[in-house]
């Protein structure tokens, strides 16, 4: 059975539907127990920001240098804190994905967080946001 999910082309960029997949598809191949429960809290986090949003907004992970002079002005919007570890326990399972990480929501998901976690790995913070989106595509999804 097919359905589809609104995705983002934008790298920094998750629409609800996407963080909804990580958390369904890939989340419970992670093997170790805290890993998976610390990127669990993270994700769902994500997903709640944008429940009443799900077609206008989507979450920016946006560099904690920026977000640090955007707080000043806006003030701390911030969804979770997020950590290099919640990112590489995503990143290592598109590996145990099996034949579904052939699909293309894989392949776009995987790109993703693999940036995510080269910015990470790099030394880097993010803080993750919502902003306003309007630029969705459609893609089927087994």
């Amino acid at each position: 059975m097919t359905r589809e999910i609104s995705i983002i082309k934008k790298e920094e960029a998750y629409t609800y539907d996407e963080v909804a997949f990580l958390e369904e598809k890939l989340l419970p191949l992670v093997a170790d127990e805290g890993e998976r429960y610390a990127a669990g809290e993270v994700l769902r986090a994500l997903k709640k920001s944008l429940e009443n949003q799900k077609n206008s907004a989507a979450i920016f992970f946006m560099p904690q240098n920026t977000f640090n002079i955007f707080s000043l002005i806006q003030g701390n919007n911030s969804i979770c804190k997020i950590t290099r570890e919640n990112i590489e326990a995503l990143c290592k399972v598109f590996d145990l994905a099996g034949n579904q990480a052939s699909q293309p929501v894989y392949k776009h998901l995987q790109k993703k967080v693999q940036t995510l976690n080269e910015y990470l790995q790099q030394g880097n913070a993010v803080t993750p946001t919502v902003i306003s989106a309007d630029n969705f595509s459609v893609m089927e999804v087994e």
